[in-house]
C-alpha cells in the first residue's frame, strides 16, 4: 500500500498524543504527588500499580476487541475517534485532585491514573496496529515507525516546554518552579487539548486507508474470554516473548530514570528551572536524530543489532555521566555542568531510539508469522501486548521510583527547597541507583533480546508464502496496491 505524505503525516501526528501522555506522566506525576503534595512515595507507587494491573486487562482487550471490530470507520478508527475527549478530561484531574489528606490523595490518584490510562489504551493500542496493516516491507515498517516516534518526541518537547518554558517558571516563591503547586491545572489544560488534538487529527486524517485495511472475514458475537486466548496465541511464539521481555526490561529501567530524572537534575546536578528543559530537550531532539539513523542501522546490523546497540549504548551513557559527577570530575560551574549533560543525553537518546524503532518494527514481523501459522490477521493483539508492556515497565519505573524514595527516606514538603535540604547521604545513594543500578538491567536485556530469531532472510520467507501460495492451500491475503490519498 502507496500512502502519501498527508495520510503519513496525519498517522505520525497522532504519536504526538503519546509524546505529551508519556512524557507529562514520567517526568511530572510522581514529583507532583511525592514532592509537591506530600504523597509517600511508596503509597503513589501502591496507587501505580493498581493501575498498571488494569492495564494488563485493558490492552490485550483492546487489541483483541479491534482486531474483531465491524464498523463503517474499520476496525480501529471508532476507538481512535472516541478516546480523545475522556483522554483530556483524565489528565488534566490526574493532576487536581480537589481532595486533600493521605487517603483521600491516594484514593484520587488510583482512580484518575487508571481513567487516564484506559482513555490511552482506547486510542494508543489501535493506533499502533495500524503500521503493521498498512505495509509488510522489512525496512519500510522500520521507516514509518521512526517518522512515527520522531513526532513523539516533538509531543515530548512540547510538554517540556510548555512545562518549563511557560508554568513552571522561577518565582520569587518558587526557585524551583515545579515546585510550585498552582502551575499544575493550566499546565494540564493546554497538555489535555493538545493530546485531544492530535488524536482527532490523526484519525480524520487516516480515514481514507479504512477502506484498504484488513477486515474481519466476518462479524460474530465478541466474548472477552477470546481475548485470553488471542493473548496465549501470541505468547507462543518464542520470538515475541524475548522481544518483549527484553523490551519490558530496558523500559523498565527507562521508567526509573525518567521518574527519578527531576530529583537528579534538581538536587544532585542542581540545575535551574531554566537549564532543565535544555537537558530534557537535547535528550528528545537525540531521540529524532536516532530515530533517522534507524533504517540504515538496522540494514547493517538488522534489526535486533540495531535494538542491542541502542540498549547497550543507553546504559553506558547512564552509568558513566553519574560517575562523572560522583567522582567530582565536572569543573566547578553551571555551564560544565550543563554541556556535559547535554553530550551524554545526545549520546543517550540517540542510543534509546533503537530501542523502540527496531522493537516495533520487529514486532510487526512477528504478526506476519503468527499470519502465516495461524491465518489470522492479529495486529491488534500483538500491539496490545505490546502497548500493555511499554506502559507497564514505565508506570512500574515510577511504582518503582517511588518506593526507592522512601526507602532511602528522601525527605519531602515544604521545607525542601534546594539540595542544601538534603542530607548528603540520601543524594549520593539516589546517583548509586539512578547511574550505574539501572545501567547494570541492560544485561539481562541484552540477554533476552539475543534469543529473537526472526531476522531478514526468516522475514523475507514468511512474506513469499504470504503473498505466494498463502495459508495451508488458500489463496494470499489481499494487499491494497493503490495510492491513499486524502
Amino acid at each position: 500500500m502507496r500512502l502519501s505524505v498527508p495520510v503519513k503525516v496525519a498517522y505520525w501526528t497522532g504519536q504526538v498524543a503519546e509524546g505529551l501522555f508519556s512524557s507529562t506522566l514520567s517526568v511530572f506525576l510522581l514529583f507532583y504527588y511525592n514532592q509537591v503534595l506530600g504523597l509517600s512515595g511508596s503509597l503513589c507507587g501502591v496507587a501505580l500499580a493498581i493501575a498498571l494491573c488494569f492495564d494488563a486487562v485493558s490492552d490485550p482487550l483492546m487489541g483483541s476487541v479491534s482486531d474483531g471490530w465491524t464498523s463503517r470507520l474499520g476496525r480501529r478508527h471508532p476507538f481512535m475517534y472516541a478516546s480523545a475527549l475522556p483522554l483530556g478530561i483524565a489528565v488534566v484531574a490526574l493532576f487536581n485532585p480537589p481532595v486533600t489528606g493521605t487517603l483521600a490523595l491516594f484514593a484520587w490518584l488510583l482512580v484518575a491514573a487508571i481513567v487516564t490510562r484506559c482513555s490511552m489504551t482506547l486510542y494508543h493500542v489501535p493506533h499502533l496496529a495500524i503500521a503493521a496493516e498498512v505495509t509488510r516491507d522489512f525496512d519500510e515498517r522500520t521507516s514509518l515507525v521512526a517518522y512515527r516516534y520522531m513526532f513523539g518526541a516533538f509531543g515530548q518537547l512540547l510538554a517540556y516546554g510548555v512545562g518549563f518554558g511557560i508554568y513552571f517558571k522561577s518565582t520569587e516563591a518558587y526557585k524551583n518552579g515545579q515546585l510550585n503547586p498552582d502551575a499544575y491545572f493550566p499546565f494540564t489544560i493546554v497538555v489535555g487539548l493538545l493530546m485531544a488534538a492530535a488524536i482527532l487529527i490523526s484519525a480524520f486524517g487516516t480515514r481514507s486507508l479504512i477502506p484498504h485495511l484488513p477486515q474481519p472475514a466476518r462479524a460474530e458475537r465478541y466474548r472477552i474470554a477470546r481475548a485470553w486466548t488471542d493473548l496465549g496465541a501470541a505468547l507462543a511464539n518464542r520470538s515475541f516473548r524475548w522481544l518483549v521481555v527484553g523490551f519490558i526490561t530496558v523500559l523498565l529501567a527507562a521508567g526509573v530514570a525518567g521518574s527519578l530524572a527531576l530529583y537528579v537534575q534538581t538536587f544532585f546536578w542542581r540545575l535551574t528551572p531554566a537549564q532543565i528543559p535544555l537537558i530534557l530537550g537535547t535528550g528528545v531532539v537525540a531521540t529524532i536524530v536516532g530515530f533517522s539513523v534507524s533504517t540504515p542501522l538496522s540494514r547493517r546490523f538488522d534489526k535486533r543489532g540495531a535494538l542491542i546497540i541502542g540498549a547497550l549504548t543507553w546504559g553506558a551513557v547512564q552509568c558513566v555521566l553519574i560517575g562523572i559527577g560522583m567522582l567530582g570530575l565536572v569543573p566547578a560551574s553551571t555551564s560544565a555542568t550543563l554541556a556535559l549533560l547535554m553530550v551524554g543525553g545526545l549520546i543517550q537518546g540517540a542510543g534509546g531510539a533503537q530501542v523502540w524503532v527496531a522493537s516495533a518494527s520487529m514486532l510487526a514481523d512477528v504478526a506476519d508469522q503468527h499470519e502465516l501459522e495461524t491465518g489470522k490477521r492479529q495486529e491488534g493483539v500483538f500491539f496490545g501486548a505490546f502497548s500493555f508492556s511499554q506502559k507497564a515497565a514505565q508506570g512500574a519505573g515510577v511504582v518503582v521510583g517511588g518506593a526507592l524514595l522512601d526507602l532511602i527516606h528522601w525527605p519531602t514538603g515544604t521545607g525542601v527547597r534546594t539540595a542544601a535540604d538534603i542530607p548528603v547521604e540520601t543524594l549520593t545513594t539516589l546517583a548509586a541507583i539512578y547511574g550505574p543500578g539501572l545501567a547494570l538491567l541492560m544485561v539481562p536485556a541484552v540477554w533476552c533480546v539475543k534469543r529473537y530469531a526472526l531476522g531478514r532472510d526468516a522475514h523475507a520467507k514468511i512474506r513469499a508464502a504470504l503473498n505466494g501460495e498463502g495459508i495451508a492451500g488458500k489463496p494470499a491475503p489481499t494487499a491494497a496496491i493503490a495510492s491513499v490519498d486524502d
